[in-house]
């Protein structure tokens, strides 16, 4: 099924699917306005008829006609909210779906750096969903019954009547467009300054421990209360503003009324043209004409907050999804792990552009099966290039090729499928642990197939030591473990997922000794000889899996051969041996030697 390509065809689809509800609720508004002129004509018949005849019969046929009528119009008003419901609950729904699948589908390189921004746009939907079916009925109903009105009160008064309403409706339009551009522009600096408050409690509850502990909290503080301040400067002034909307609204219904009683009884009491009950009649009729423009304030304050939405929802829209420009992917069978770099190179977005690009391959080719490690200094671009690897990242130049297929061609979830990508900083889902394990995987293991898993990696210590097992609860994030338990379950998940190309971001880095040994055994038995491996290594104890050696270095690579041969010329680039005391990142220290 094709996605739309922006937002604002996003909703014009959404809306259009749901014409045919939105012109039954339009059709019982007709159905409801018509009822309501009862009202007018019955006052006109007991003034001009009633009164005068003394005909209480009468009276009693029309005032049970104009209740019946008000019921009916109670009745149809029901009907019509029952319908907008549905209509709105429909909307709610595939927005929501079709908005979430979106942001599954954005790139890792495009999300923006800040979540409070992106999350706040991701929710707007809903300002814009609103306005848009309040909009709807308002253009479809409203206005179009104002005129209508307009028509009855220039038959029943004339057009010297009529001209009355429609001169203050006009003008009631004009006050509203004076200030619409006064509360656009205070919604929209109030819109960023709101993104950046959300922005900064996300950061501040995901950072409460370094905040605590570095003593930040005042600087914390002080910019939380300067967003607040402007946020609520920036409400004062659309509140200030949509009131004095709604005041003038007010004046204009209260001056036109006066207009037409008085231009009324002139034309009553000079000429025998209006009735004292067609007078009645149209002062009721005037409010009606009126009505929508008491309801143009917040209208007005609506559109200005779905505007400012909708532009920020755009901006999500024109991110890159995966296989961008691809209209069909390609889903291979089998991926074999045959790699190959051809002038690629990479730039994080924002990037200024004098820097340098955060990765750099002229050339670089892996055959299938081969068990590479990434070795450099902070910095040199290994992560960065595992998620080129991945496809989570696309070069900004050249290509990358896998088993020589552009890798941003092949479909995603076939990459997901065949890729077991470990990241450096893992993140679990909430959720149970066992949730964690089976995310992803093709089918579910039984439980001899996780607890077999479990076994190999050593991650059956945390199972066997929890009273709810497999359903120990995991928080957001992966709270309630450690960082080496969050790594056991990542390896864990891998080993179930039988990949056949490993890509693997310092895999043990916050594991103790004995926790590592056990993990990378297990890997060493899930690794076949067929599989193709990449890791970044900043422990020589990881090396022993792998047999050649990539060191790179801001500017590109510095060094690729066997890794005997690499780790060889690594010591004889090395400062001497009282500089290094043992230290687990030793490997990784030679190669920033190296690469200087």
């Amino acid at each position: 099924m094709s996605q739309p390509a922006t937002a604002t065809s996003l909703f014009r689809g959404v809306l259009l699917a749901r014409s045919r509800l939105f012109v039954q609720a339009a059709l019982a508004a007709l159905l409801a306005n018509v009822l309501a002129l009862s009202a007018a004509f019955y006052s006109m018949q007991v003034y001009d008829r009633v009164i005068p005849t003394q005909g209480v019969s009468t009276l009693t046929v029309l005032t049970i006609g104009v209740l019946i009528a008000a019921a009916l119009e109670l009745l149809v008003k029901l009907s019509r909210s029952y319908v907008l419901e549905n209509a709105v609950k429909g909307m709610d729904l595939e927005l929501s779906h079709a908005i979430f699948r979106r942001l599954l589908r954005l790139r890792m390189d495009q999300f923006p750096a800040t979540v409070g921004t992106l999350s706040a746009q991701l929710r707007s939907y809903e300002t814009i969903r609103a306005f848009t079916s309040s909009a709807t009925l308002y253009l479809l109903v409203d206005t179009p019954f104002a005129l209508l009105f307009l028509a009855v009160i220039a038959m029943l008064a004339g057009v010297s009547v009529a001209a009355i309403p429609a001169i203050f409706f006009i003008v009631a339009v004009a006050v509203g467009l004076f200030f619409k551009g006064r509360i656009a522009r205070h919604a929209a600096t109030g819109f960023v300054a709101s993104n950046k408050k959300l922005g900064l409690l996300v950061e501040t509850v995901e950072s409460a421990e370094s905040i605590k502990a570095s003593g930040a909290s005042v600087r914390q503080m002080a910019h939380w209360q300067d967003l607040c301040y402007q946020t609520v400067d920036d409400d004062i002034i659309i509140r200030r503003h949509s009131e004095q909307a709604t005041y003038w609204a007010g004046f204009i219904q209260q001056t036109s009324y006066v207009g037409v009683i008085a231009m009324g009884a002139w034309i009553a009491a000079t000429t025998t043209d209006l009735t004292m009950g067609g007078l009645i009649a149209a002062a009721i009729l005037s409010g009606r004409v009126l009505g929508p423009v008491a309801a143009l304030p917040g209208l007005i304050v609506q559109w200005a907050h779905a505007r400012i939405a909708l532009d920020s929802l755009e901006k999500v829209f024109a991110l890159q999804c995966d296989n961008h420009g691809i209209a069909t992917p390609l889903a291979p069978q089998t991926l074999h792990g045959e790699y190959r770099l051809q002038q690629a190179a990479f730039v994080y977005p924002g990037t200024a552009a004098n820097r340098a690009p955060a990765l750099n391959i002229p050339q670089m080719h892996i055959p299938a099966g081969q068990k590479v490690a990434l070795l450099g200094g902070i910095g040199a671009g290994k992560s960065t290039l595992l998620k080129v690897l991945a496809g989570l990242y696309a070069p900004g130049h050249g290509q990358v090729l896998l088993d020589g297929l552009d890798i941003q061609q092949i479909d995603r979830l076939r990459l997901s499928r065949s890729i077991g990508y470990l990241p450096q900083d893992i993140k679990l889902l909430s959720g149970a642990l066992r949730d964690n394990l089976t995310a992803g995987l093709d089918a579910s293991p039984s439980d001899d197939d996780l607890l077999a898993a479990c076994k190999a990696t050593g991650l059956i210590n945390l199972v066997s030591s929890h009273p709810q097992g497999l359903d120990l609860p995991i928080f957001e994030g992966g709270k309630g473990v450690s960082g080496g338990q969050r790594q056991l379950i990542a390896i864990t998940r891998l080993i179930l997922s039988r990949p056949g190309i490993w890509l693997l971001d310092e895999p043990t880095s916050a594991m103790d000794d004995q926790s590592e040994q056990t993990a990378l055994n297990a890997l060493r038995q899930a690794i076949a000889p067929e599989h193709t491996v990449i890791l970044v290594a900043h422990k020589p104890v990881l090396l022993d899996i792998i047999e050649r050696i990539v060191v790179l270095a801001p500017g590109g690579i510095v060094m690729d051969g066997p890794r005997d041969a690499v780790i060889g010329q690594l010591r004889r680039n090395a400062p001497p041996p009282a500089a290094h005391k043992a230290e687990p990142r030793a490997v990784a220290e030679g190669a920033t030697g190296s690469a200087a």
